[in-house]
């Protein structure tokens, strides 16, 4: 196997009368440069266009693991250019074949931004409609947008390390591929914590383009370069070149098995899903943006700069165990909020990115260990790409059809066991440290399965003491000490006793097939209670049946609850009930001259329908919501919630983005002149940006009454303060503002009129809005949610 830079140098590949190509300190400095500089532009741009299309389609997560696959597509895609130019073609065809390439994206570049404001921004045509497919209308956007220059940047890195490699004999290219991903760790890390602070999503784009140019003519110069040097040093071979006289075996190395590339995609594939369902998780209680994009994929990052920078990073003995350890942690009863209380989110988090980071380290640990020698580079970065793609298939496409909640997850958790165990029966198994680490690996996970199993019996609570990790894992120990004095005694006799056949690399397996079956069967207990559950692009609903009432839950965020009793089911409840900032207003609120005069109330988002309980025979409610599968719970013959069948008022459900549907009504003219506004379209447990900027509010404020009109802001979150933005949105526009807040729920509210925030019983209820940083005007263009966050 290749050794590192310092290590001991890879065979030659040279000319057939030996000569040697050295490029120049210079040369050498500039392609590491350029393919720092093309991964850095390859991952801004992700997080520049992912930003831009968010509101477009609603602000949910799947909006950025849908872009991910996309990408990851695109990437497959450079990767097999690169490998068929490197073997196909030879080294005066490579560079002007490449040349061509970068000088047709420079004109395409230049096109897009004669008509468009920047080259990665289209105009308002490419605006989805509601009928339109998400998947696919993202999938058109970024074609139309960075797919070609993407595609550039992405065959940068195999296709110059593989010129590194013929040029520069004797030393590896695989320290430039950790340069490349310190450039793209370092592309992640600067966009949410320096350029989406400083700069507007124009200049943003602007940056990366006039970066990007920058980047293709340092290329056409290297390509150039390189074509000079192959000419002068004769290097027109192709990767297959030996020197004459030379054994074939002291110079090549055998190519890599059918059953070894399988191996590395499934290994690639296991990482990128992991990497994927992280992410799901981890914005599914917070709203989709940047920063939550960026700490997952700076994790799978960090992993690869480690175990193929120097191979002293990764070893079999530490890492197998921190990663059963995670899969212990995951996957307990009370991780997984099968024992009746929701997890601390937060606890939740930091375990999700240490399960995620163990697991991308075993995995590109065993890539870094197999990697083969630079003439296979190409081929090896394609085979790493393609599974990357096919975890993004699974997580994307096959995922929200197989599973009706985010349990790829622990699936992709688990596989990656079996692909450790596939790792050590098909590499070299010749480390000393394995034994001891299958040993740990027995322990750990025996540690940990006995409290799943002492969970389901049924008398667990009389001996609840075996549940204790520190009780199982004594019996862990036990265990083993006495498995090695029976198997030394049996190889000291020679006596065939079932000790002998047993290994612990099995056993470890079988205990990860119990962890997996006995999750199952948590899975199913739990969901005995769930009368519904339904996973689409929008995320994973379900209504959940407790004793006095019915809930619709989002992750740990509830949204609606209706008691059971029937005579109670008209009360609205939780968010909404009569003593909550929305319920005083729309009780109090006038009703015209003679107080007979019905209400005009726009609601974004649908929830349950709870405030339509407060409807009366002259009323008009207009819901907004984006997510189809919330209309069966109300609307179904046989609905879960009531509100909607039993309010007394008249309604509409205009379906798809609110803000698009309120763009809509607005051009032709359809103003809706409410009486209320309500915003409370909540992604997990805080509002989507595009529906608090500078630009949404203009509309909202179209499409109030200008003479009696209030707007009324959901603020409840655990985790983002919106006090701020809705403050800067209101003294933007001149309107006064006052907070309604009891142990349910925050309500901020903003009218031209004062009168109406002071109305009856809500007058003492009201209170100035407490914010604890200074007032943040949002806009379209520019928009930080990591100001905001609760610290």
């Amino acid at each position: 196997m290749l050794e590192q830079l310092e290590g001991e140098a890879a065979p030659p590949v040279s000319n057939l009368e030996g000569q040697t190509a050295s490029v120049g300190r210079l040369i050498r400095l500039a392609l590491a440069t350029n393919i720092f500089l093309s991964a850095f532009l390859l991952f801004q741009v992700q997080l520049i266009i992912g930003k831009y299309i968010l509101p477009m389609f609603g602000g949910a997560p799947s909006i950025w693991i849908t872009c991910v696959l996309c990408f990851q597509m695109l990437l497959v895609a450079g990767y097999c250019y690169s490998h068929l130019l490197s073997n196909r073609l030879q080294l005066r065809a490579q560079s002007n074949t490449h040349t061509v390439l970068l000088v047709a994206a420079l004109l395409l570049l230049a096109i897009a931004w004669l008509q468009w404001p920047t080259p990665l921004t289209p105009g308002a045509d490419w605006k989805p409609q509601s009928a339109d497919n998400p998947v696919w209308k993202i999938s058109q956007l970024l074609a139309v947008t960075v797919a070609v220059p993407f595609f550039v940047l992405s065959t940068t890195g195999p296709l110059f390390q593989n010129w590194f490699a013929r040029m520069e004999v004797g030393h590896s290219p695989y320290r430039l591929y950790a340069l490349s991903n310190g450039g793209s760790l370092l592309g992640l890390l600067s966009y949410p914590f320096l350029f989406e602070w400083l700069f507007t999503l124009k200049r943003q784009a602007q940056l990366w383009s006039w970066a990007y140019v920058a980047f293709a003519v340092i290329s056409v110069a290297l390509a150039w370069r390189v074509r000079a040097r192959s000419r002068a040093a004769n290097l027109e071979l192709t990767t297959s070149a030996i020197l004459p006289g030379a054994e074939v075996s002291s110079i090549v190395e055998a190519p890599p098995q059918g059953i070894q590339r399988l191996l590395w995609v499934a290994l690639s594939a296991c990482s990128s899903a992991m990497l994927l369902a992280t992410t799901n998780l981890l914005c599914q209680d917070l709203t989709s943006l940047p920063l939550l994009w960026v700490l997952p994929l700076s994790l799978y990052l960090l992993s690869f700069i480690l175990t193929f920078d120097n191979k002293n990073w990764y070893s079999r003995i530490r890492f197998w165990p921190i990663y059963f350890v995670a899969v212990g942690l995951s996957l307990k009863p009370k991780a997984l909020g099968f024992h009746g209380e929701t997890p601390d989110t937060l606890s939740q988090m930091a375990l999700y990115c240490f399960a995620l980071f163990s697991v991308c380290m075993v995995c590109h640990g065993e890539l870094a260990r197999s990697k083969p020698a630079p003439r296979h580079l190409t081929s090896f970065y394609l085979l790493i790409g393609s599974g990357g793609a096919i975890g993004g298939l699974f997580v994307v496409l096959l995922a929200p059809i197989l599973f009706s909640g985010f349990w790829e997850f622990r699936v992709t958790l688990l596989a990656c066991g079996a692909l450790l165990y596939a790792a050590f029966r098909l590499q070299d198994r010749g480390d000393s440290f394995d034994n001891i680490s299958w040993t740990l690996a027995t322990a750990i996970l025996f540690t940990f399965l006995v409290p799943h199993v002492v969970g389901l019996l049924p008398a667990s609570r009389w001996f609840s003491f075996l549940g204790t990790e520190y009780f199982s894992g004594a019996v862990a120990v036990g265990a083993l000490a006495i498995y090695y004095l029976l198997r030394k005694r049996t190889k000291s006799v020679r006596q065939f006793t079932p000790f002998s056949i047993v290994s612990l690399p099995g056993l470890s397996l079988v205990l990860l097939g119990f962890f997996g079956i006995l999750t199952y069967v948590y899975i199913v207990r739990a969901g005995r209670s769930v009368l519904y559950r339904e996973r689409n692009f929008f995320g994973v609903k379900y209504v959940l049946e407790l004793s006095a009432s019915v809930d619709l839950m989002s992750g740990s965020t509830i949204h609606g609850v209706e008691a059971k009793d029937p005579a109670s089911q008209k009360l609205p409840t939780m968010y909404y009930r009569r003593d909550s900032g929305i319920g005083l207003l729309i009780a109090n609120f006038p009703r015209g001259t003679s107080g007979a005069e019905g209400l005009r109330i726009g609601v974004i988002g649908l929830g349950i329908g709870t405030l339509a309980a407060y409807g009366r025979p002259m009323d008009y409610f207009r819901f907004y919501e984006i997510d189809p599968a919330l209309l069966p719970l109300s609307l179904a013959p046989k609905p879960y919630f009531h509100f909607l069948k039993n309010t007394a008022a008249s309604f509409d459900i205009a379906m798809g983005d609110a803000r698009l549907s309120l763009e809509r009504e607005a051009a032709r003219g359809d103003l809706q002149r409410f009486n209320i506004l309500t915003v409370d379209a909540f992604s997990s447990d805080a509002v989507p940006v595009h529906l608090l900027t500078r630009e949404a509010m203009e509309l909202y404020l179209r499409h109030l009454r200008s003479d009696n009109g209030v707007l009324a802001f959901h603020v409840s979150s655990r985790f983002v303060d919106l006090a701020p933005v809705i403050v800067g949105l209101t003294e933007a526009y001149h309107l006064q503002t006052v907070q309604v807040g009891d142990k349910y729920s925050l309500w901020i509210l903003a009218s031209q009129y004062p009168a109406l925030l002071h109305l009856g019983p809500l007058n003492g209820r009201t209170a100035p809005v407490v914010r604890n940083r200074k007032p943040l005007l949002w806009t379209d263009d520019y928009s930080n949610v990591e100001a905001v966050l609760v610290r």
